[in-house]
């Protein structure tokens, strides 16, 4: 018996994923905060050395080593964030294989599923085209028997006959399903309702119990 599916391989992925764009937001919130900083150090040293220029003193080194500093954390917060995508891509790939098995294990199961549902779906379609083959007999029985018992007094009399197979049609020929003349036949926009909206039409929901005693 097949395991029920875990997707163990999956949801670890999914959660390295979830961390790495943790990490990778935390980055860039704090490069934005870096650029900000390296701007107002950079501005700072120019004021600085411009102020040096005019007072003939040596600009400030602890400004630029402050900027500098920043920079090479700048730099290394950029170099980090590309090493999360890397690390990232290079577990993804090395997980490819496992993802496969998952992911064919999750088919085959719900295959199975969908094989029961298909099973009770074909019974349900052969008890229907009986049932039909029922109709078929029984309406023959009906014409053939209302006309015995009907055409010659019909013609003694001079009445017109009506057709006996205009009765208890199924009206097999129409396209979709009309409220006036209601029918258990299934049309196509039974089955597009059913199938891509999940529902039944409006006509045969209020229908439903049309044929009942």
């Amino acid at each position: 018996m097949m395991d029920l599916f875990k997707g163990d391989t999956i949801k670890k992925i999914n959660k390295l994923v979830e961390k790495g764009e943790e990490r990778k937001k935390k980055l860039l919130t704090k490069i934005e905060e870096l650029k900000e900083d390296h701007e107002a150090l950079y501005q700072a040293e120019q004021d600085d050395f411009n102020q040096a220029i005019i007072e003939g003193s040596e600009p400030s080194k602890k400004i630029r080593n402050d900027r500098m500093k920043v920079e090479e954390e700048l730099k290394e917060s950029y170099e980090l964030l590309s090493k999360i995508d890397v690390a990232i891509e290079s577990e993804l790939k090395k997980s490819k294989n496992d993802v496969e098995k998952e992911r064919r294990q999750f088919t085959q199961e719900k295959k199975e599923e969908f094989n029961e549902l298909f099973a009770e779906l074909n019974d349900l379609k052969l008890a229907y085209l009986n049932k039909l083959i029922e109709y078929h007999n029984k309406e023959r029985a009906y014409v053939s028997e209302y006309r015995r018992t009907f055409q010659d007094i019909h013609n003694k009399l001079g009445l017109r006959m009506p057709d006996p197979r205009d009765h208890n049609k199924l009206f097999l020929h129409q396209r979709y399903q009309v409220a006036e003349r209601y029918s258990p036949l299934i049309y196509g926009d039974e089955f597009e309702a059913a199938l891509d909206e999940g529902k039944l039409t409006f006509i045969t929901a209020q229908n439903k119990d049309a044929f009942k005693k």
